[in-house]
């Protein structure tokens, strides 16, 4: 049975990236009265505001939705990881703090394909309005000094991250200390969203400074069952809540801000989709918009492993003594170890196959990280490399009518030609930084793929074995003005009234970067439309 409750003007489903700037910015008018539902619980855990925290929150079924993708036929049959957070503050919650924005080329593209106003001199003012940059001397032209989200320089890098920045350099890249301003080109160590050497997750950085407001209601624990339509207008949402289904109702928008995997689910548990899925499922077609679900992309990424000659990496900080240690030291002063982010310092680097603009990532992290990212226990270091703009499209499809199973996550993983071509290129780069500079005397053998790995035919098998996501999901609910599209340039659901989405979801292409910074930006610009 489902009790009415009050309505409120705005219903924010999801208090991730996106949730939490928005509950900040709508509710920033008293009149306006603000719901903003979270499957999750508080972010009360100390370990997701210590940064090397990131191991006990990250597959942790209290924080992290520990979704999964369907065995994928081009990377062996495997099952891969899909970690989102489940919290407030969402996937920054429990993400490696990484601040990118991607390159201007990304967003350009996303306005020729149809969404006008999201070109990237359409959007940066909207990255540097959410920005608190602290380094001393920045680049103003690109960022921002006085916003909610605080973004630093590491306290305390690791002298190996320092060693593989001088590396890269004397393989050829260029240095670069900002991959955020001018030029993404480059090597360098990444400025972070952290504060005070504590995590500044969104509900770090935007909820809780308002959680005081009288008219902003934050309730976690709450699932969304469904959004509740009256003919082509979304007039509220179904929720559970302490064993109870409840019913808010939205004078003016209900905005799902669930993110790239619960949006396009929620939507289609509530007829909103495509027609064959639900009816599948018998769910009634309320509103048939073939796109849902579709359009998936997310960063493959591959790891080359390399043992150090002796013990100077971070191997076991994770566990037993020396993870006492790190915790100690952290409590006591907030310095060492605990302030790391773990992936550090990065490159992007362009290969022969995109030579005017990085197609491949790199994230360095001073330990050896093997299959699901765990820490091996043996002293060295790990580098990762992922296809910046993979052209392999999946999709999301519901397993069942019950709102509380996990979706199908079908990413159809290096299917499309010219992917692990990419690929190959960034075991290539790894293994040229790792025979350069201070890197080639620190490093004894390559521990994955291992130095005899040379063929075509080995690395392919070992990149289809090996590789994981980047966990950046994207484009499920994409913006658009086609029939496959999902959301207008406005982030309005085509032909319903009432109802947006933001967050990845929207993303008509993935952008060449970590996601986290421009799921606040789509917020921020989303936020700005509503207010006008």
């Amino acid at each position: 049975m489902t009790k009415s409750v009050e309505a409120y003007d705005y219903i924010i489903v999801g208090a991730g990236s996106s949730g939490c700037v928005l509950a900040n910015r709508l509710s920033a008018n008293s009149d306006a009265r603000v719901l903003l539902l979270e499957a999750g619980g508080p972010d009360k855990s100390p370990f997701i505001h210590m940064p090397a925290g990131i191991g006990r929150v990250k597959d942790n079924p209290k924080t992290d939705w520990c979704f999964q993708t369907t065995g994928q036929s081009g990377l062996a049959g495997r099952k891969i990881p899909i970690p989102r957070g489940k919290t407030l503050g969402g996937s920054s919650a429990i993400n490696a703090m990484v601040y990118i924005r991607g390159q201007r080329e990304d967003y350009d593209e996303w306005r020729d394909m149809g969404s006008e106003g999201w070109g990237f001199d359409d959007i940066l003012p909207y990255f540097i309005k959410s920005e608190r940059n602290t380094r001393a001397g920045i680049d103003t032209e690109f960022h921002g000094v006085d916003g909610h989200l605080s973004v630093s320089d590491l306290l305390y890098p690791h002298p190996l991250s320092d060693a593989f920045v001088d590396s890269a350099v004397a393989a050829g890249l260029p240095a670069n200390s900002d991959f955020n301003g001018a030029t993404q080109e480059g090597v360098g160590q990444y400025q972070v969203t952290q504060v005070d050497a504590k995590r500044c997750s969104a509900a770090v950085a935007y909820l809780h400074p308002v959680r005081s407001r009288e008219n902003l209601r934050v309730v976690t624990n709450a699932l969304v069952l469904k959004l509740v339509l009256s003919g082509d207008r979304v007039i509220g949402v179904d929720y559970s809540h302490k064993g109870k289904t409840l019913r808010a109702k939205a004078a003016g928008e209900v905005i799902l801000s669930a993110g790239a995997i619960a949006s396009p689910q929620i939507m289609m548990l509530s007829g909103i989709g495509p027609a064959a899925e639900l009816e599948k499922h018998g769910i009634e077609v309320l509103h048939e918009i073939s796109g849902v679900g579709q359009n998936l992309a997310d960063h493959l990424n591959l790891s080359v492993l390399a043992k150090t000659k002796g013990p100077i990496s971070m191997a076991g900080i994770g566990s037993g003594l020396g993870a006492a240690k790190v915790g100690l030291q952290y409590m006591w002063n907030k310095t060492g170890v605990g302030t790391t982010n773990a992936a550090e310092a990065g490159a992007f680097y362009a290969s022969h196959l995109s030579p005017n603009r990085p197609d491949i990532q790199m994230h360095f992290v001073p330990l050896m990280l093997g299959e699901g990212m765990v820490d091996t226990g043996i002293h060295g270091v790990t580098l990762h490399a992922c296809n910046l703009r993979p052209t392999d499209v999946g999709e999301i499809r519901l397993a069942s009518a019950d709102p509380t199973a996990a979706p199908i996550i079908d990413n159809k993983f290096l299917r499309t030609d010219g992917n692990i071509e990419v690929m190959r290129e960034g075991l290539k780069a790894a293994r040229e930084i790792f025979n350069a500079g201070p890197m080639a005397k620190l490093l004894s053998d390559e521990y994955w793929p291992g130095a005899d790995q040379t063929s075509v035919a080995d690395l392919d098998m070992f990149i289809r074995a090996r590789a994981e996501t980047e966990y950046h999901p994207v484009g499920t609910c994409r913006m658009g003005n086609d029939e496959m599209s999902v959301v207008d340039s406005t982030l309005r659901v085509r032909g319903l009234s009432n109802l947006r989405v933001v967050d990845a979801s929207i993303m008509p292409k993935l952008i060449s970067g970590n996601t986290n910074a421009p799921c606040m930006m789509i917020a921020e610009k989303a936020a700005d439309m509503i207010l006008k």
